[in-house]
């Protein structure tokens, strides 16, 4: 574990934001490498890139901040904290649905189909998940329950724990190999995005059993991203049939 990698004219170069930064090139690389495939401007894919970027941390900062737990314990008497985004609290769930929410309004000024794009965008999703989360294993945070078997994080306890970070960094890995094998031979507009939806809230919910970090709040037996996980999978798995039906793409081409 190492939270700061070095020091760049004295200034600390975070672990973390390293990793942020990388999933950003490569995804912005990758989702204009797709596009172009799909007939697409590589400027507009660009333009919704940054966007999504933004909006990815701004929501997953605010989801953070705003859990009942965080708002009421630290950041309702510490408004100021609330931009202190290098110390840590962003929440991948919020991240992802604000850009859900902004993302498609770039889509509609440049004229691209939403689908279409999307599943460009899904196996970047997947990999740059995967580098953030070893971000966080580098940074000591979203940490594992205590194991036996575990690694030891110094930076949070001295203490050996399933490294939850590095599962979901794995999970990350496995679903870029495979929404890439998936989309050049995706039977449907949506289905790589859809795919990568539903296989992660799956994944999320299992890996949130190993986790053992405190403050991420929840409601009842789940964590608040047990629940968002449920509910982007009954989304995801609804869309399912009807975008099957509605956007089938030519068997010539899915079949290429």
């Amino acid at each position: 574990m190492r939270p700061i990698l070095f020091h760049l004219f004295g200034i600390p170069i975070f672990s973390y934001g390293t990793a942020i930064a990388v999933a950003f090139c490569f995804a912005a690389w990758h989702i204009r490498k797709l596009a172009e495939k799909e007939g697409i401007k590589r400027d507009h894919v660009l333009d919704a890139a940054v966007v999504g970027m933004i909006s990815a941390i701004v929501g997953a900062r605010l989801f953070f901040v705003f859990q009942p737990d965080e708002w009421n314990s630290h950041y309702s008497r510490h408004p100021g904290d609330i931009v202190k985004i290098w110390e840590g609290g962003l929440t991948f769930y919020g991240g992802l649905i604000a850009c859900f929410l902004t993302v498609p309004f770039v889509f509609r000024r440049h004229k691209m189909p939403f689908w279409p794009v999307a599943d460009c965008f899904a196996p970047s999703l997947a990999l740059g998940h995967g580098f953030v989360r070893f971000g966080c294993f580098m940074n000591g945070c979203c940490y594992g329950k205590p194991a036996a078997w575990g690694i030891v994080m110094p930076a949070v306890d001295g203490v050996a724990r399933q490294p939850s970070q590095l599962y979901e960094s794995a999970v990350g890995v496995a679903l870029f190999a495979l929404l890439s094998r998936l989309h050049p031979r995706r039977r449907f507009q949506g289905q790589t995005m859809l795919s990568y939806l539903l296989l992660y809230a799956v994944s999320r919910f299992l890996i949130e059993i190993t986790r053992g970090d405190p403050d991420r709040g929840g409601l009842g037996p789940l964590s608040t991203s047990q629940w968002v996980a449920i509910g982007i999978a009954l989304i995801a798995g609804g869309l399912w049939p009807w975008l099957r039906r509605v956007n089938r793409r030519d068997p010539e081409a899915a079949a290429a």
